[in-house]
């Protein structure tokens, strides 16, 4: 059975919406299908499925891929290396971290380029992912 990236990546998205352990989706490969829970959402599609098989696979969250917060660090060291310091007192506030981050790269005008270089990185993961998982992407 083969998956569309779009497919993967809303599962991805759903994931990675809130905090690790919020949302959950599983990857089914002998159903062809990607189930979603959340407790927050009161959603379960796992109901009356084994979601233990060998072939089902945990989506991951972006900050198990390195694509949250270590991500912006590697964009900020090649990018705009002078903002290091900014970035890093940016992210010792958990609450507002994104909002700042996003108001550093505007600043600098460097936000689309942000934008593209987390797709790309994101794309590049969960494709290396589903591969280590013999999981068949479409383009």
């Amino acid at each position: 059975m083969m998956f569309t990236y779009s497919e993967i990546q809303m599962a991805f998205e759903f994931v990675s919406s809130g905090e690790e352990g919020d949302n959950f989706a599983y990857i089914c490969k002998d159903a062809g299908e990607i189930f979603y829970y959340s407790e927050m959402l009161g959603l379960d599609e796992r109901r009356g499925r084994d979601m233990n098989s060998g072939n089902c696979f945990l989506i991951p969250h972006r900050n198990s891929l390195d694509l949250g917060r270590e991500l912006a660090f590697d964009f900020i060291d090649e990018v705009l290396p002078s903002e290091y310091a900014a970035v890093r007192d940016a992210f010792a506030d958990p609450e507002d971290a994104q909002g700042q981050y996003i108001a550093l790269l505007e600043t600098n005008g460097k936000l689309q380029e942000w934008y593209d270089y987390q797709s790309h990185h994101t794309s590049r993961m969960l494709r290396e992912w589903c591969a280590a998982r013999g999981i068949a992407v479409e383009v």
